[in-house]
């Protein structure tokens, strides 16, 4: 049993009872705010609260001691500010007219907390213990070592290339997507409310009551500007839900790839086109611009529908077609340039990530000329051009000019259809001429000929002549059935992750697990299952045995920085 006096109520480590900490540096004669539990109470006869770590209109958060466990906490109490009293034996009071909004807020904590202690999510925070107790609720939280993504991006030189972000955010969707199917909907998905944990997972925390993100109601609001959908700025008429948590991750992953945040959704209204580098636009795959364009509509019913969706989008390419006139930013052209001004102004023009097809556009006199030359590749990719045959039929037999022969047949245009094995969707639907069709994805099969992702079957045969607006529906590969398994021994977690996503297995069928080695690296992979060189199956499930030995140096100071930055130096 650790003796709790020389607890630091800081960091919650035993640093001899120091008045200043060497650990963390709190000074220990520093008392909470006159609204917050003192330091060194005691909840429930099991918690011991330390310092106040986060104050909003939900309640307090503070750093805490679990007795039982001998392990730190953090400690979330139910205490809506200018709602919640504090009474002098340090219970809670209701202030008066407020027991309604205390009490409709108090369930919906309780309720979401029990459900978060149900789960057993990777990529989530979880909840250790739920209570009520003198007056309000408490929901204990494991302690994850880490940062905020914010402060990750910071210290990382601010961006993550597509491959690195992928394996580091993707677990997220699906974290989100169950927490969804039950649901709760986060509404503050953003890098402040993502942690990075020493472990190179990524982790959501801060779900809340609904009205903490919602303006304008009874208590007072959290919303991240950038991040926040329209929906919760009350301005229009909108219901709060899955769609609202795609908006949050979108925002925040084109903060991870492209650098900066969009503007504030309510700026959004008159104008939902978003401007990013060209060298940004180059770079990123094409179907995950348009995924981003897609989560980013700012009206509701416009935007990708539930997280499934658009991780079938950024995996697959599925891209949905929203039926919305694409707008775009166009810079005022001054008359008399010089060639040599003209050729700066293409340097510096920068693409516009709009609609659902997210085609990257620039116009301007001189973009056009890139669009047809230079950029022709990277924005429209290989030609598939359409066969008018409208000459095949002869015009009607007329009198004279203004009279037509009523019994002449009406000349139908028909269209030829390309050829669209071995491409991707998102580079099928990026192919203007291919508008006159209505492509759909109607299944994916595994195949040995085309690679993961590419068409490998369509149901109207290429070359064949027909209507505008005719049906096609496509069959993607999900790569080939079997395979050699790779070998992710040795490497750290979201690197084994990459590695399998490449080599052709399912996201969700790569299990995770816990061993313990001290003779080998903490965090690295220990063993696997099936092993390397077998030849495996698609389908099954993979085994990754994760090494639980954290060394001998607590989390603190310089080695934390290189052990993040690792994280994006170790990824692909």
């Amino acid at each position: 049993m650790i003796n709790t006096e020389n607890l630091c109520m800081g960091c919650m480590n035993d640093n001899g009872g120091e008045e200043i900490c060497s650990i963390c540096g709190h000074d220990s004669s520093i008392q909470n705010h006159i609204e917050a539990l003192p330091i060194k109470f005691m909840i429930n006869n099991r918690y011991i609260v330390g310092k106040t770590l986060k104050v909003n209109g939900e309640g307090i958060t503070y750093i805490g001691w679990d007795k039982a466990t001998d392990s730190i906490v953090k400690i979330k109490e139910y205490f809506p500010l200018g709602i919640a009293v504090r009474n002098p034996d340090t219970s809670v009071a209701i202030a008066e007219d407020k027991k309604y909004v205390f009490n409709e807020g108090l369930l919906e904590f309780l309720e979401i907390n029990r459900n978060i202690m149900k789960q057993s999510l990777s990529s989530l925070v979880c909840v250790n213990d739920v209570f009520e107790w003198s007056g309000t609720a408490y929901a204990v939280l494991e302690n994850v070592q880490g940062i905020t993504l914010r402060d990750f991006l910071d210290r990382n030189g601010g961006i993550l290339k597509w491959e690195q972000a992928r394996a580091l955010m993707l677990p997220l969707i699906d974290t989100i997507g169950a927490m969804n199917g039950m649901g709760i909907v986060h509404k503050g998905i953003s890098p402040e409310t993502i942690l990075v944990g020493r472990d190179g997972k990524l982790r959501i925390t801060d779900y809340s009551i609904n009205k903490l993100r919602i303006a304008g109601t009874d208590i007072e609001s959290q919303l991240f500007d950038g991040y926040a959908a329209i929906e919760q700025y009350g301005i229009y008429d909108m219901q709060i839900g899955q769609h609202t948590d795609v908006y949050g991750f979108c925002a925040t992953l084109f903060n991870v790839l492209i650098g900066t945040e969009i503007p504030k959704a309510t700026l959004r209204i008159e104008d939902q086109s978003l401007s990013i580098p060209a060298k940004f636009a180059e770079e990123l795959p094409r179907h995950v611009l348009a995924a981003l364009a897609n989560g980013l509509k700012v009206k509701p019913q416009e935007r990708t529908g539930d997280i499934e969706i658009l991780k079938n989008e950024l995996v697959y390419g599925e891209i949905v077609e929203k039926e919305v006139k694409s707008t775009a930013k166009t810079a005022p052209q001054e008359e008399g340039k010089t060639k040599k001004q003209k050729a700066a102004a293409k340097s510096n023009a920068k693409y516009v990530l709009i609609s659902a097809l997210a085609t990257v556009l620039v116009f301007a006199v001189v973009g056009a000329i890139l669009v047809f030359t230079v950029f022709k590749d990277d924005i429209f990719g290989n030609e598939s051009k359409v066969v008018d045959s409208s000459s095949l039929d002869s015009a009607p037999v007329v009198d004279e000019i203004g009279s037509v022969d009523s019994d002449a047949a009406e000349s139908v245009k028909l269209y030829a259809v390309p050829d669209f094995s071995g491409k991707t969707y998102a580079e099928i639907m990026e192919d203007e001429e291919n508008k006159t069709f209505e492509i759909s994805i109607a299944n994916k099969v595994y195949s040995d000929e085309f690679a993961k992702g590419k068409v490998c079957k369509q149901s109207v045969e290429k070359g064949k002549e027909v209507e505008k607006n005719t049906k096609i529906e496509l069959t993607i590969s999900l790569g080939a059935k079997e395979f050699k398994m790779p070998n992710v021994v040795g490497l750290d977690e979201q690197t084994a992750k990459l590695e399998l996503l490449k080599a052709g297995f399912l996201y969700e069928n790569i299990e995770v697990l816990e061993k313990y080695d001290e003779k080998s690296e903490p965090g690295v992979i220990l063993t696997q299952t099936p092993e390397h060189s077998n030849q495996v199956n698609a389908d099954i499930v993979v085994k990754i045995y994760k090494n639980t030995y954290e060394g001998e140096e607590p989390m603190g100071g310089g080695d934390d920085d290189e052990i993040l930055a690792g994280i994006k130096e170790n990824t692909p």
